[in-house]
């Protein structure tokens, strides 16, 4: 008996075939935009939060800083000068109101600090935090000095603050001996005329003194020698800090990473009321003495490529940024300087 195909076994059509095709291709390709996109949106966020994080942290360690410009544990640098009976203080002692705070606007190449040419950068002396209480050996005043700690690492040749704010000496430290007895420990540190002009402080101090090492700061953006996937430069934020001796070579630190750029306006007194009258660029400014406050700005830029293909709308330093694929933020903050406020 001869069967015949019925109805419902029929396949489908070339033209049916070909709308099923055309539909699986643009939803898979609406799968494929649809995921692009998030991986986008989530790469575009992961470098927003780097950069948020990466710009708080640099603001925070320069505002931390900046504050302690000047600072000996004193009210006022300027009622407190300084005496220096060291023979060879460090080249860049500057410990005066307005030494201690400077800065450089728009260094060109070449710059000491090989910071990246068009960026500012900045300096500061102060008294390290770390200090020590006088605690025997107070008289007379060429006597070797004893204190109570040595948290600091001070040695032999490192330079020395000792203030009892009214008095101020810098001098050069001969050697640094530990003591110890019936429990009570101590730290000797003598100031022989072989390193200094003489070996007598400018006073007797008594036991309300203290004292620190000499520490001097520099802040500066250079760039790292690295460079991202796709080549481009990747700069940072650099400390160079003096750790309390001329000997040692100061070798600069990297930061914090992916510091594009770094502008500093000054908040100046112009009229000796203690009030900020007005915020000028480092080479505006005649009087560091009149400085009470810092403004930073930061330029940050992401390490990872094509998070922003078609480019920020942002200006820094009354330039475009460069539409180069890299996400940009600005991040911004004033310091006021501690030791200098009413």
């Amino acid at each position: 008996m001869k069967a015949y195909p019925q109805k419902h076994d029929r396949g489908f059509t070339l033209v049916e075939l070909l709308v099923a095709l055309a539909l699986g291709l643009a939803l898979s390709a609406a799968v494929m935009q649809a995921t692009l996109a998030s991986l986008q949106s989530r790469q575009l966020l992961d470098a927003a939060g780097r950069l948020q994080e990466s710009g708080r942290f640099a603001l925070a360690y320069l505002s931390k800083d900046l504050r302690t410009a000047g600072f000996m544990g004193c009210p006022n640098l300027g009622q407190v000068p300084l005496n220096v009976i060291a023979k060879d203080p460090p080249d860049d002692l500057d410990f005066t109101p307005g030494g201690v705070l400077k800065g450089y606007d728009n260094v060109s190449a070449g710059n000491p600090f090989a910071a990246v040419v068009g960026s500012d950068v900045l300096t500061l002396q102060r008294a390290d935090p770390r200090m020590a209480g006088l605690t025997g050996n107070l008289s007379p005043n060429n006597a070797n000095i004893q204190i109570d700690n040595n948290d600091a690492g001070l040695g032999a040749g490192d330079f020395v603050l000792i203030t009892d704010c009214t008095h101020a000496d810098l001098f050069e430290a001969t050697t640094v001996s530990q003591n110890q007895s019936a429990g009570n420990e101590r730290f000797t540190i003598a100031h022989a005329s072989n390193a200094n002009d003489n070996n007598k402080l400018s006073k007797l101090y008594g036991s309300d003194a203290f004292l620190p090492g000499f520490q001097s700061v520099e802040y500066f953006v250079r760039d790292t020698g690295r460079t991202t996937a796709a080549g481009k430069p990747i700069h940072s934020l650099y400390v160079r800090a003096r750790q309390f001796d001329s000997a040692t070579p100061r070798v600069a630190q990297e930061l914090v990473e992916g510091v594009e750029n770094m502008q500093l306006s000054y908040g100046e007194d112009s009229n000796g009321d203690r009030a900020i009258d007005g915020y000028k660029t480092a080479d505006n400014i005649s009087d560091w003495s009149k400085v009470l406050s810092v403004r930073i700005e930061l330029l940050l830029h992401s390490l990872e490529d094509n998070v922003v293909p078609d480019g920020q709308n942002l200006t820094y330093n009354s330039s475009l940024v460069p539409q180069d694929g890299r996400l940009r933020k600005v991040y911004t903050t004033a310091v006021a300087v501690r030791n200098r406020l009413p």
